[in-house]
């Protein structure tokens, strides 16, 4: 058995080696994604100045928290300490089991952990009636909705 590299072009592999295959040869074809791909990247992109794969996973989650629970805002919140993520939903209690499913499924598909709050808008209005500095560092926050 030998390996030679190919590429699909014009609906035929092609190979990329200089090499003569017999009429009747038999093969496996193993194939890549393209991973050079561009994602299309959000507007809030640029303001988060944290490392790409951190970026790409919150993205990801984004988009799949959106998929199973109805949220007002997800906030992120980037300091010295590490990266925050805010989820502000109408009911926490109902959102939560979704909401950290997803954060563990990318977990698991990006090995990026993503520490995550569920957060009603009755709590973060109690916050800030109560002047707590936690609710002017979530509305300081970037937004990722």
């Amino acid at each position: 058995m030998k390996s030679i590299r190919v590429i699909f072009k014009n609906g035929v592999f092609v190979p990329l080696e200089n090499v003569e295959i017999p009429d009747g040869t038999e093969g496996i074809t193993v194939y890549l994604d393209n991973q050079n791909k561009e994602i299309e990247k959000p507007s809030w992109w640029n303001q988060l100045k944290i490392e790409e794969k951190k970026k790409e996973a919150l993205l990801e989650f984004s988009r799949k928290v959106a998929t199973r629970v109805a949220f007002n805002d997800i906030k992120v919140v980037a300091s010295l300490e590490g990266l925050e993520v805010f989820v502000l939903v109408t009911d926490e209690f109902e959102s939560l089991k979704p909401v950290m499913e997803v954060a563990l499924n990318v977990y698991e598909r990006k090995g990026v952990y993503l520490p995550v709050q569920v957060i009603s808008e009755r709590r973060l209005s109690r916050w800030k009636e109560q002047g707590n500095k936690i609710y002017n560092s979530i509305e300081e926050g970037v937004s990722i909705k």
